[in-house]
């Protein structure tokens, strides 16, 4: 199966879904930004990839996104999303808890983190990994 790459374009899709969802504007701010962090998660550009599989690439593409800052608001939030849609458009899921009673799921306490630089991109690579589940067709 030949794995579905997201575009700029639809980067910037999520962005403008993200902002207006929240009340915002969606500004970007360095379209080049996104290019640089889609060609680093998918770096050589075909497979094999260097980060791996479906869900550890979710992870570095949502790790390079997050540090690209190319948006002026939800730069973590595209990313988050973008990273969960690629997983989902290559037959891939996220399996975590939603934490009712905080006020963050595992998934946003986790990429919060990565943002932070509290953990690397390898252990965000490897949280996706490990919550990774087969979407039934």
């Amino acid at each position: 199966m030949k794995i579905i790459i997201p575009s700029v374009d639809s980067i910037i899709r999520t962005n403008k879904f993200c902002s207006e969802m929240n009340g915002q504007q969606s500004v970007v701010l360095d379209k080049g930004k996104i290019e640089s962090a889609l060609h680093t998660a998918f770096y050589p550009g075909s497979e094999p990839f260097q980060n791996g599989g479906v869900a550890r690439l979710a992870g570095a593409l949502c790790f390079y996104l997050t540090k690209a800052h190319a948006f002026q608001d939800g730069n973590k939030r595209t990313a988050t999303y973008a990273a969960v849609i690629f997983m989902q458009s290559n037959g891939w899921d996220l399996q975590f808890a939603d934490n009712d009673e905080e006020e963050f799921s595992d998934l946003a306490k986790i990429v919060i983190k990565a943002t932070a630089s509290e953990i690397t991109k390898e252990e965000l690579m490897e949280w996706f990994e490990s919550h990774k589940i087969r979407i039934n067709d």
